[in-house]
């Protein structure tokens, strides 16, 4: 792990992330509350976890494949100044009082989009970001930091929506172009190119084989399957929660 702390570069890209983490948690947490201020809608309010999970399942099939493609950096980038950019127009409807639950569904998918893209290019970027030796290192780091950026936006969340509907937006617009900051410092060697020279193969067909590889060994087909059907449940489950509570 010391060596890890001493890397700039990771300790920039690490720090950006517990808080972007911190951010998206806070959002996500706050949705259900607010789509039931607007609406008094368990489903409306369902709806929009729900948005959040259905994009980040569907943008994952391809994800793996387009950061193959394109620059992992910019992809990050590009992952965090949207979620900023959603955020910020959402703050900005409920400042002057036009939010609509479609406003909602909307940043709701951009969010989902955005992790489902920038969870494999950072996690494709880790070999060329630290040595070889302290990728595990840097893998479990990443996972304490997942856990810690969920409790603290959780815990946030409640918190800044008692003080104002606005007021969890506004934090995670802070949360977003903090990480795109600190993403701008950090220096990730570029790939290099492939050796045959053969070119990328088509999107779907890198997609269909992936599918394949997974479907084909039984234990990370369980282990997928266990995690999606996870996933969709506590979203429901949270939603039915926050209902319950109001």
């Amino acid at each position: 792990m010391s060596g890890i702390a001493g890397n700039r570069d990771y300790r920039l890209l690490w720090t950006g992330q517990v808080v972007s983490e911190a951010g998206f948690s806070t959002t996500t947490i706050v949705f259900p509350l607010l789509v039931l201020a607007l609406t008094g809608s368990a489903a409306q309010s369902g709806l929009v976890l729900g948005a959040v999970a259905i994009s980040q399942l569907v943008a994952g099939l391809p994800a793996g494949a387009l950061v193959d493609r394109w620059p992992r950096k910019r992809i990050m980038l590009g992952c965090e100044a949207a979620q900023a950019v959603a955020a910020g127009g959402l703050a900005a409807a409920l400042y002057w009082g036009v939010a609509e639950v479609w406003m909602l569904v909307a940043v709701a998918v951009v969010m989902g989009l955005s992790r489902a893209l920038f969870e494999p290019a950072e996690e494709a970027s880790l070999p060329r970001l630290v040595a070889e030796e302290q990728v595990p290192s840097a893998v479990a780091m990443n996972a304490a930091r997942t856990s810690a950026g969920q409790l603290s936006g959780t815990a946030l969340g409640g918190f800044l929506f008692a003080v104002g509907r606005v007021v969890p937006f506004l934090f995670d617009v802070v949360a977003h172009v903090f990480a795109f900051v600190s993403l701008l410092f950090v220096r990730l060697p570029r790939r290099a190119e492939r050796a045959d020279g053969v070119p990328p193969q088509h999107l779907g067909r890198e997609i269909v084989e992936g599918l394949r590889w997974v479907w084909g060994r039984p234990p990370l087909r369980a282990t997928v399957l266990c995690v999606v059907s996870l996933n969709l449940f506590f979203s429901a489950y949270l939603s039915g929660d926050y209902c319950a509570g109001q």
